[in-house]
C-alpha cells in the first residue's frame, strides 16, 4: 500500500475516493485505508454501546457501507469544523445504527441480560491481586445498568474523549443538554457504584 495514502488526512482520503474511477484499483485501496484507520475504534464504540460483539460488527460494517455509498455526506458533515469531523460522522452513524439495532432486538436483549446476570451472580469473587480489574468490572457493570442515553454519553465523553460540542454534533442534542445529561449520568453512575460496593 503506497505510503502516500497512509499520510493523507481523512478528508483527503474521502475526496480521493470520490474522485477516483470506480474501475481503478486505487478506488478500493483509498477507501481501505480509511476503513483500517477507524475500524478498531468504531468496533470498540459499538461493542461498548451494544454489549454484543456480533451486533457491533454488523453495525460497523453497515456504517462503512454507508460511507462508501454516500461519501459526500462525510465531506458535508461538520464542514468548516476542525479536523476529525469524518471520524465524528462515523461515530454518529454507528451510534444511530446501534440505537436501531437495540430497538429491533429489545426482547432478545432482555433475555441475554438475564442470562448474563445469572452468570455474574454465580461467578467466584475476584482474587485480591485482581482488585483493580474487579473495580473496573464494577464500573462497566454499573454503566451497563444506566439507560442507553446516559451510557452513550459516558462512552463518548470518557472513552472517545469528545468535547461537549462534538457529542452534541454526534447525538443531535444541544451542548447544554449534553452537559446536563452527563451530569445526571455521573450522578446515577455514582449511586449505582455505591449500591454495588455497599459504600453508602
Amino acid at each position: 500500500m503506497p505510503q502516500r495514502l497512509q499520510e493523507m488526512t481523512d478528508r483527503q482520503l474521502i475526496e480521493a475516493f470520490v474522485h477516483a474511477d470506480a474501475q481503478d484499483f486505487r478506488h478500493e485501496e483509498v477507501f481501505g485505508v480509511f476503513v483500517e484507520r477507524h475500524q478498531g475504534a468504531m468496533l470498540s464504540f459499538a461493542a461498548s454501546f451494544l454489549r454484543d460483539d456480533t451486533l457491533a460488527q454488523d453495525v460497523v460494517q453497515e456504517a462503512f457501507l454507508r460511507a462508501a455509498r454516500f461519501p459526500q455526506r462525510i465531506l458535508q458533515f461538520g464542514e468548516g469544523e476542525k479536523a476529525g469531523s469524518e471520524r465524528n460522522w462515523l461515530l454518529k452513524v454507528v451510534r444511530d445504527l446501534s440505537i436501531d439495532s437495540l430497538r429491533r432486538r429489545a426482547s432478545e436483549k432482555k433475555a441475554v441480560d438475564r442470562r448474563a446476570e445469572t452468570v455474574e451472580r454465580s461467578s467466584p469473587a475476584a482474587d485480591v491481586n485482581a482488585e483493580k480489574e474487579e473495580q473496573n468490572a464494577q464500573v462497566r457493570r454499573a454503566i451497563d445498568t444506566l439507560k442507553p442515553r446516559y451510557r452513550e454519553l459516558l462512552i463518548l465523553k470518557v472513552r472517545e474523549q469528545k468535547s461537549y460540542r462534538e457529542i452534541a454534533q454526534i447525538t443531535g442534542l444541544t451542548v447544554t443538554n449534553v452537559g446536563f445529561l452527563l451530569h445526571q449520568a455521573m450522578q446515577e453512575l455514582t449511586e449505582e457504584l455505591k449500591r454495588v460496593t455497599g459504600d453508602e
